[in-house]
């Protein structure tokens, strides 16, 4: 019975632990065995969705190179004498099935058979046979695999013949960054299709087999790539998922402070380091909210700001798209340029050259001279001395013109107008324009034109091809005068446009296909649909919805996305995607909120140290250094009520002031700036309220005015000229001797006896005392995190901008001649920033470059590899204005609105917090009853009521002696005669302290001398006190003697104690306290007299709600931490570190708070 008695104690001791442990547990397993499986199922199918692509275009680069013929083939194979001819064109190509002959050395060798049809160029009106020539040719993939290589994150490839339905690894002709033993098991492997992840394998592969276009013959391709990169994608968390994680373990963690005042039971202490402990939690809940607030105000401007670069580069496309085309079909309209050339029969075929003067060039700029092997007829002469004059658009445009053509019903090219020599003329049946126009020409449909886009994987380049029906209104469809006529043209404006890095642009089709985009490097995305995880909005977008910016996930990265139908008559709508990469944003979205409530922690922690060293050398040799007193000017004092008022005013100023310097200025002088006026409002205030003045206002002008120059424009002006630390040096030392030589002596220049001060108490001023603690949080926590985050996000995209536009500088001093662009505008902005400078900072100390944490590299780090530049200019060219303004007014009004709504929100949060939290530590309604004279209802005849203050003098220190109402006051010019304890003493410690005329004894060793006699001459009447308490009020005024705290649920018991005189008021504070020091002194001794009391005292506030409550909250807390490290390996070390310091930090602080009883 006993053991399963102790087993259920146990048990029900830690149910809270266990149910939180098996929670744990629970969540845990879920997320092994669901999440992370779900996360990888998702990463297989978009890289299986990149491998299909790989596929597509695998296949099609072999159609391409089947098909095409170098010029020495032609030479070879006899063909360069059907060049231009009219009469002879190529109408097939094709491989001839069991003519494959080699698959080895990354090349596959293939015999193919070229079918030449048409008229006899000997034989005047007779057919020619069917002229079949046979060739071999050699396709080189691992050149096709080393651009797919590029931009992929595929790092690895396999590829062999399939042969009777197994690798013949012998044959195996392409193998890169494969293992041999990894060859081995994907030969095993071969009929399936992966994913696979072998043992010991640092790789992931992808596999597949692929039929080799118009054969039998099928390879094996195996893809793979690298088991890290594959488990970071797996396991990487969505940033505002991440940030939201964050903010609910901060917001766990400051709970377990927050409960503890309220759901504690009346047996748990509640000290003076619950106090402190709540006031920075709600400053750090504030920090937070401020943190986040800012982030997500920030990142709606760049939001903004994206969409506003997005559609201007979209209008931009559209504009320049359709003047292309309108000067392309105006020039072919024109007989005095290609009108008349196209009618000429004569040329069929030819190239185009301009001519200007006496000078004849083709369209790339090459002189035609006599040496030119080109016969006459297949030359185009097009007069350039007037529309196409140099630096106008025309001349621009005509250096993007293909050529014109016309094709008949059967894809032949009758008819080409070209930028190049002529070739031999050939069908193009496969192309889209041909298929959708024909099909319209034998249903004799009327149909707009058709908008396409043919990619050549060997140069990496895009043509356009605009075509049109070309029906000569002949009766019968069928006839060869049926065709199709169009324009082949390079888009002019992709390499005149200047694009941020993530920044870019796509033509896309109804059925979402890509005709084109600026990086032809990623080519391999094909179709949009197929790759961004079928967006709803993008189907809306293509189905007819007007949407004009969205965001989409494309192949696992988010996009920002400005679309517009392109302005051109078209039978099939097309649209203009301009798309900016949003990693960039999301990068500094989680640096910023990571360094932003990191560093505001450290600020405020720094704050509250600095203060502390402060306060021990002002009160050096008057208190103990560890001593708790050191935080008692931030406790409620209902003696400075008009200290608070004018403080209130001095917070606000540095508030309005911070906010007009961050507005104004460059990000790192607003970040030094703020933390500069930070510490100096935060020495007014610690000067103010530990002095005792009667004209206060007068002492805090003159310490405003004082700090003025040395604490704030001294420190500025070395931190612009030199560095961060020279400044910190001037602003501390500044602060120090203005304590060690004016302000640590205030007593002996203050003669006002302490008794006037004390008529300063009207009793409690819990609104002027709240709203100045308030004020103080206020910029602490709300100032300082927004400048902050302000602040990074400005030096951040102002880094992005710097580096942005000096590449363009740098592009500028390269062009020699300013008129060859076409553009104007032709700068897209970086997050709207049009490289104008706004304001320079000329600071040697670039403080917000470092100031990071090391968790994450900095955003703009990832994008200077994009850049080119001869100098990095150091000019700014955003400011923290930059979150208001905008090109429509009403968003920088309503940014502005909710900013100040969100400051005024916080600030009734804060006050709110405080008054709550205040009034459970202080009792300000048995304050408001003693001053009011309801307590005591007897007072005590062992009471002190001397006025104690530790800045004193050797007089107000005399007061402390406690002398027995039975005896005679002894006076200091009268022989003593000695006591009991010690009859031969000849001199009383008031007479000792009389003729200390030097001062040796200092006024802390004074103190304990009184109190230690105080002590031991009471002792027995205080020992008599003490045991006719019962045993829970003597815990209670055991736990009050620590520090002045006590539970709030021990209010009865705290009344009683009042009524009985033990526990008074201070007559400066009005804070409650012990009925006289030397009581205190001789409670606090329990600890050694009585060391079972002690004990049992300890053990009963340790058996509370609030202790079985906070464990399993650090549980979760800890374990959703260590979750979080490990989805962000990267970063693991220095949140370990950082971690494990910031935890040891203050485990220590509070053990040696704790463990501190002195004054």
């Amino acid at each position: 019975m006993g053991l399963t008695s102790n087993v259920n104690e146990s048990f029900k001791k830690h149910i809270y632990s266990i149910v939180t442990a098996a929670v744990i547990a629970l969540l845990t397993f879920g997320y092994l065995s669901y999440v992370l499986p779900n996360n990888e199922r998702k990463e297989d199918a978009k890289n299986i969705s990149i491998l299909e692509g790989i596929e597509k275009h695998l296949v099609g680069y072999i159609d391409d190179q089947v098909k095409y013929i170098s010029e020495e083939k032609m030479k070879s194979l006899k063909l360069l004498q059907y060049k231009g001819s009219a009469d002879v064109y190529i109408d097939t190509i094709l491989i001839d099935k069991k003519g494959f002959k080699q698959l080895q050395d990354g090349t596959i060798k293939l015999s193919r058979t070229i079918k030449l049809s048409g008229k006899n160029i000997f034989f005047k009106n007779r057919k020619l046979e069917d002229s079949i020539i046979k060739d071999n040719i050699s396709i080189d993939l691992a050149k096709f695999l080393n651009k797919i290589n590029s931009t992929t994150h595929f790092t690895s490839f396999y590829i062999c013949p399939i042969e009777k339905g197994k690798c013949r690894v012998e044959k195996s002709f392409l193998s890169q960054n494969v293992s041999l033993i990894d060859q081995d098991s994907l030969i095993k492997y071969n009929r399936k299709n992966g994913p696979f992840s072998f043992k010991k394998s640092s790789k992931h592969y992808y596999t597949d087999q692929i039929n080799i276009p118009h054969t039998n013959h099928t390879l094996f391709l195996a893809a793979g790539i690298d088991k890290s990169a594959f488990d970071l994608n797996v396991r990487q968390i969505n940033s505002n998922l991440l940030i939201f994680s964050l903010i609910s373990i901060i917001v766990l963690i400051l709970g377990i402070n927050f409960i503890k005042p309220i759901i504690s039971s009346y047996k748990e202490r509640l000290s003076q380091i619950d106090l402190v402990g709540v006031v920075f939690s709600i400053g750090l809940l504030v920090a937070v909210i401020v943190v986040f607030a800012a982030l997500s105000y920030w990142n709606n401007t760049i939001k903004t700001r994206n969409i506003n670069d997005l559609e201007l580069l979209v209008n931009k496309i559209d504009t320049s798209f359709k003047e292309q085309i309108t000067a392309y079909q105006s020039w072919k309209k024109r007989d005095l340029l290609f009108g008349k050339e196209w009618k000429n029969q004569k040329n069929s075929f030819a190239k185009i050259f301009l001519v200007t003067g006496s000078k004849k060039t083709a369209l790339n700029g090459e002189l035609l001279t006599k040496k030119d092997s080109l016969p006459d007829d297949q030359k185009c002469f097009i007069n350039g001395n007037t529309d196409f004059k140099k630096g106008t658009k025309n001349s621009k445009l005509i250096k993007y013109l293909d050529g014109y053509f016309r094709m008949d019903n059967k894809a032949l090219i009758t008819k080409n107008l070209s930028n190049n020599a002529p070739d031999i003329s050939r069908k193009y049946a496969d192309r889209m324009y041909f298929k959708a126009l024909q099909q319209k020409n034998i249903e004799n449909k009327k149909t707009d034109p058709v908008l396409t886009a043919v990619f050549s994987r060997e140069n990496n380049r895009y043509q356009l091809i605009y075509a049109e029906k070309d029906t000569l209104k002949e009766i019968n469809q069928e006839s060869e005068s049926n065709g199709i006529k169009g324009i082949a043209f390079r888009e002019y404006f992709s390499n005149e446009l200047e694009l941020p890095p993530g920044t870019g642009y796509m033509l896309v089709d109804k059925d979402g296909d890509v005709l084109m985009q600026n990086d032809p490097k990623k080519n391999i995305y094909q179709n949009l649909l197929y790759v961004s995880q079928n967006n709803p909005v993008f189907i809306s977008l293509l189905a007819g919805v007007d949407i004009p910016s969205f965001e989409m996930e494309y192949m696992g990265i988010p996009y920002q996305i400005c679309a517009k139908k392109l302005n051109i008559k078209t039978e099939s709508p097309v649209y203009i995607l301009a798309i900016r990469d949003l990693s960039h944003t999301n990068r500094l979205s989680i640096f910023t909120f990571t360094n932003g409530f990191l560093i505001s922690f450290l600020y405020g922690f720094f704050i509250l140290l600095i203060n502390y060293i402060y306060s021990t050398i002002f009160y050096n040799g008057r208190i103990g250094t560890l001593s708790k007193h050191h935080f008692y000017y931030l406790f409620p004092d209902s003696s400075r009520t008009t200290e608070y008022k004018k403080l209130l005013i001095v917070n606000c100023v540095s508030i309005v002031l911070a906010l007009i310097v961050a507005f104004k200025s460059s990000p790192s002088l607003a970040f030094i700036f703020c933390i500069v006026l930070g510490v100096n409002v935060a020495f007014i205030n610690l000067i103010t309220l530990n002095i005792r003045t009667l004209n206060p206002k007068k002492e805090l002008i003159k310490l405003v005015l004082i700090l003025f120059l040395p604490a704030i424009c001294l420190p500025m002006v070395l931190f612009f000229y030199y560095n961060v630390f020279i400044a910190a040096l001037a602003l501390l030392g500044t602060h120090i001797l203005l304590i060690i030589l004016y302000y640590k002596n205030w007593r002996k220049r203050e003669k006002a006896e302490l008794s006037v001060f004390a008529k300063k108490n009207k009793g409690v001023n819990r609104k002027a005392y709240t709203r100045f603690l308030t004020a103080r949080l206020l910029y602490q926590f709300v100032v300082f995190p927004f400048v902050l985050v302000s602040a990074f996000y400005v030096n951040e995209l102002n880094d992005f901008a710097r580096y942005y536009c000096s590449s363009l500088d740098a592009k500028e001093q390269k062009i020699k001649d300013k008129n060859d662009f076409i553009i104007k505008d032709r700068i897209t902005n970086a997050y709207n920033c049009n490289c104008k400078e706004q304001t320079r900072d000329q600071t040697n100390d670039q403080i917000m470059q470092k100031a990071n944490l090391g968790f994450f590299d900095r955003p703009s780090s990832y994008e200077i590899k994009n850049f080119t530049f001869n100098e990095l200019s150091r000019k700014y060219y955003l400011n923290l204005l930059a979150i208001l303004h905008n090109e429509n007014n009403n968003f920088s009004f309503l940014t502005l609105f909710f900013l100040l709504v969100t400051f005024f929100f916080l600030a009734s949060l804060a006050y709110k917090l405080l008054n709550y939290y205040s009034n459970r530590f202080f009792f300000y309604d048995l304050m408001q009853a003693y001053y009011e004279k309801y307590y005591p209802c007897t007072k005590n005849e062992l009471a002190n009521d001397h006025i104690f203050i530790p800045m004193v003098n050797n007089y107000d220190i005399k007061k402390l002696i406690q002398i027995d109402h039975n005896s005679c006051e002894i006076q200091p010019d009268k022989r003593y005669t000695g006591n009991e304890d010690c009859p031969e003493r000849e001199i009383s410690i008031d007479q000792v302290f009389y003729k200390d005329k030097k001062n040796e004894i200092s006024p802390y060793l004074r103190m304990d001398f009184i109190l230690n006699i105080n002590h031991k001459q009471f002792c027995e009447q205080y020992e008599d006190i003490w045991e006719s308490l019962p045993e829970e009020t003597q815990y209670v005024l055991f736990d009050f003697a620590q520090d002045h705290f006590v539970n709030y649920k021990n209010k009865d018991t705290l009344i009683n104690l009042m009524e009985r005189g033990i526990i008074d008021c201070h007559q400066l504070t009005g804070r409650l306290k012990m009925m006289s020091l030397s009581f205190r002194i001789f409670i606090l001794s329990k600890s050694k007299r009585d060391e079972l009391f002690v004990q049992k005292f300890k053990d009963e506030s340790k058996n509370g709600t609030y202790s079985k409550l906070k464990f399993p909250i650090i549980i979760i807390a800890v374990s959703a931490l260590v979750l979080l490290m490990y989805l962000n390996k990267d970063s693991y070390d220095q949140v370990t570190l950082m971690g494990g310091s910031v935890v040891t930090l203050l485990a220590l602080i509070n053990k040696i708070l704790d463990a501190n009883k002195s004054l």
